[in-house]
């Protein structure tokens, strides 16, 4: 058996948004935002390869969103679910099943 981290994408969520009623100055130590209070997040998922099987445990945030839900996550980098899949050396047909 093989596990592969698969990184589907990064997004940015407003820090309180993201903690709530935890105060920033404890969250801030370990999780920085930006000027508009922004934290940068990566989205990853876990490929498993077992014999004849290629098992995707989650798939990413993917790129059919609309600009309304852009306004909020902020989508950035260059790196999704194909092109990590390939750096594997895999593509998305020949996984055998997902877990969502």
């Amino acid at each position: 058996m093989q596990l592969y981290t698969i990184d589907t994408g990064y997004f940015k969520l407003d820090g309180g948004a993201m903690f709530g009623v935890v105060p920033k100055v404890l969250w801030s130590r370990t999780n920085p935002s930006d000027k508009y209070n922004l934290c940068p997040w990566a989205m990853r998922s876990l490929l498993i390869q077992d014999e004849d099987r290629l098992i995707l445990i989650d798939n990413g945030i993917g790129d059919k969103q609309d600009a309304n839900f852009l306004k909020h996550y902020y989508l950035h980098g260059d790196v999704d679910l194909y092109s990590s899949l390939a750096q594997h050396g895999f593509t998305t047909d020949q996984v055998t099943d997902v877990f969502l």
